[in-house]
Formats: C-alpha cells, sequence, structure tokens
C-alpha cells in the first residue's frame, strides 16, 4: 500500500477534508469521499473518517492507496458438501453476501442452484472458512448452532508486536457482552506474530477488536491497528483467516471439519516477517 501526501495551504484552511482532497489530487469528490469511508485518509498521522473534518493550514494530510491487484474469483473452491451444506473457502476482497458479485451470489451460478444461502458471514477482507447452506430449511437447522457454542471456529492471524507467551485467553467486554478468545502462539519476532485464535463467543469483529484492546492489533487492519506501524500499513489487508471449522452435522449429528488452506498473501506477509 502506497501513501500520497501533501501540506495543507493557507488558502484551504477551514474547509472540509473531502474537497480539499478532491481539489489537491485532482479527482472527483465522490472519490475522495470513497478514500474516507475506506479509511484510507490520515491527517496528522491519526485516521480521519468525517468527510466535514476542517482542516488547517499546516496540517499534513496522507491518502493511503491500494496499489495491489484484488484476485478474481472464477471458482469458489469447496472444502466439504453434502446434500445440505457447503464450506467454501472464501477469498479476501470478496462480500459474503447480499451484495452483487458476493461470494454467494458466485456459488449460486457456480452449483447452479438459487437456493443457495451464507449461513454466517466473515469480513471483506478476511479469508477463509464460510458455511452455506442448499436450501433456506437447512439454513434455519444450523442459525440455532450458532447462537450457542456447537461450531468451533479457528482463526489465523498475523499481529503487530512480539505477542507475550504467558498470555492464552483474552476476556473483555465487547458492546456490553462478555467475550472470549483462546489464543496459541504459533511464532513470533520483535515486530510481528503468528496466532491461532478459537472464538468461544461471536462477537462483531471479536477477533480484531480483542487483539487492539490488547495492542497487539492484527496487521494490516485499516479500522483497529491504527497508524503508527508502518509494517501494518503496508499490508494490502487485514492478515486474518478463518482457518477451520468444526461442527456436528444438524440433521444427523456426524462431526464436520473443514480447514482452508492460507491464501498466497498471507503466506507472503509470513515470510516477510519472518513467520512460520
Amino acid at each position: 500500500m502506497k501513501k500520497q501526501t501533501f501540506t495543507v495551504k493557507y488558502k484551504n484552511e477551514g474547509d472540509k477534508l473531502f474537497a480539499v482532497i478532491a481539489e489537491t489530487l485532482s479527482i472527483s469528490k465522490k472519490a475522495a469521499q470513497a478514500a474516507i469511508d475506506a479509511k484510507h485518509v490520515l491527517v496528522n498521522g491519526k485516521r480521519v473518517w468525517i468527510r466535514t473534518h476542517a482542516l488547517m493550514e499546516g496540517d499534513v494530510v496522507e491518502i493511503l492507496i491500494d496499489d495491489t491487484k484484488k484476485p478474481e474469483a472464477k471458482y469458489i473452491a469447496i472444502l466439504w458438501e453434502d446434500d445440505d451444506y457447503l464450506v467454501v473457502n472464501k477469498p479476501a476482497y470478496f462480500l459474503t453476501n447480499a451484495a452483487d458479485g458476493s461470494i454467494e451470489e458466485k456459488l449460486r451460478k457456480q452449483e447452479k442452484n438459487k437456493n443457495i444461502f451464507a449461513v454466517h458471514r466473515l469480513d471483506k477482507e478476511t479469508s477463509g472458512c464460510v458455511i452455506f447452506a442448499k436450501s433456506a430449511e437447512a439454513k434455519e437447522a444450523m442459525i440455532p448452532m450458532f447462537k450457542g457454542r456447537d461450531i468451533v471456529k479457528i482463526y489465523r492471524a498475523i499481529t503487530v508486536g512480539s505477542f507475550p507467551k504467558i498470555w492464552k485467553e483474552i476476556r473483555t467486554d465487547i458492546d456490553g457482552l462478555m467475550s472470549t478468545t483462546l489464543v496459541k502462539l504459533l511464532d513470533e519476532k520483535k515486530h510481528a506474530s503468528y496466532l491461532e485464535l478459537r472464538i468461544e463467543t461471536g462477537r462483531t469483529h471479536q477477533i480484531r477488536r480483542h487483539l487492539a484492546d490488547k495492542r497487539y492489533p492484527v496487521l494490516g487492519d485499516k479500522k483497529y491497528a491504527g497508524t503508527g506501524n508502518e509494517l501494518s500499513l503496508d499490508q494490502p489487508r487485514q492478515m486474518l483467516h478463518a482457518y477451520r471449522l468444526i461442527f456436528p452435522h444438524p440433521k444427523t449429528g456426524k462431526p464436520i471439519r473443514a480447514t482452508a488452506p492460507l491464501p498466497g498473501d498471507f503466506k507472503r506477509c509470513l515470510a516477510q516477517m519472518k513467520l512460520r
């Protein structure tokens, strides 16, 4: 990820952030707004996501430019399936469902089944295991399992900093609810660590928020990692991968186990950080 930087001139003092970006970079106001919405704009080293933020003379504005070529999802890899369900390996940069070009939409075309539904979601930048149902009835049968603790969800993450070996659990309040993430340290260096994480509760952005709260945010996380780490800013996406799912089949009770191989960008980041 590259950065484009400029210093606010006297003539723009008091002007709104999105308007100054558009004027200075000779882009449309819509494009400037999109950069702000994507959390790609920093003012004096701090991320700003309010389009009407008033600028002062001398403010240093940085726009992060993602020059990474996004992958094409021509075929969605199926990790496991039966007559009722699919577990697929979701590529990064794609929404799980409810959007044009989503993995759900692509699966419906690929499998020639308009009744495929996502049972749960991953963040757009997160890769890995996602469960889809092959009918509305199958989806309804699995939803209660996510409300309980029947599904084991294991992630892999690369984080900022040397994660403490003694920490095996992160347990904090998220949005008024107690949340627990179990942590296994796979490898660590001075600047980055490789973790395996199991979430016992399913709060929004739980892993990302837990790790950021402990000051070891996911590398490349544009929302929670902050702006002070160049290694993190250099990453094209958040280095978080839904590595494994283990759950009892809603109909038969038979244990189902699916593992998603680490994607290429994740492995390249591991190599860059000298982690294994």
